[in-house]
């Protein structure tokens, strides 16, 4: 009989704690990041867009990806907006040589608009690769950065059908939407932009 009641008490206790209501942020929040190098404050999309083209003629379940991170960089109240595109994919370079780092146009194809980006020549030293910008652990990964304006941002969230085109690579298909992160994206506008 006691062995229950210490039994009983026990799981009262677990339950009870798994219970109380989390202190973290909620799911969809941007996280911000000191940047050590530039003194300045960065504002991340809780979760990327990531877009995904199937390579059954390379392997099977072999992919490319496309992913991308909405970034706000502010410099001493100086803003700047960017998407973070990584490119990726799971298929063995030795029977698909990944693009080269000149290949970094980007079209974003949003309910019907073609939406052209030219990458910046260098990738801004806040945005260098590390895991906080939600970089992929997969294999060998390019990036590259774009500058973008809230508009811009706001329409790809809200928009209903969603792909992305790398004109220069050789493989030009699209990218269809993989993982959706648009609900991030409009929780990240409505934290730099404000209400």
């Amino acid at each position: 009989m006691r062995i229950c009641l210490v039994l009983l008490l026990s799981l009262a206790a677990l339950t009870a704690c798994a219970a109380k209501p989390s202190r973290t942020r909620p799911p969809m929040a941007p996280h911000e990041i000191i940047d050590e190098q530039t003194a300045g404050t960065l504002t991340v999309a809780a979760k990327p867009l990531v877009f995904a083209r199937d390579r059954s003629d390379v392997a099977a379940y072999a992919r490319d990806y496309v992913t991308l991170v909405a970034i706000e960089d502010d410099r001493s109240g100086e803003f700047s907006q960017y998407l973070l595109l990584y490119r990726w994919s799971t298929v063995d370079k030795r029977m698909s040589a990944p693009p080269g780092a000149d290949a970094g146009a980007l079209r974003i194809l949003a309910d019907a608009r073609a939406i052209d980006l030219k990458p910046l020549d260098d990738l801004p030293v806040s945005l260098s690769k590390r895991r906080e910008l939600h970089v992929p652990g997969h294999g060998e990964v390019a990036a590259h950065a774009y500058t973008v304006d809230a508009e811009l941002l706001r329409f790809i969230g809200t928009s209903r059908e969603l792909a992305v085109r790398m004109p220069q690579e050789r493989l030009d298909t699209p990218f269809a939407l993989y993982e959706d992160g648009r609900p991030a994206l409009l929780e990240f506008l409505n934290r730099v932009t404000g209400p």
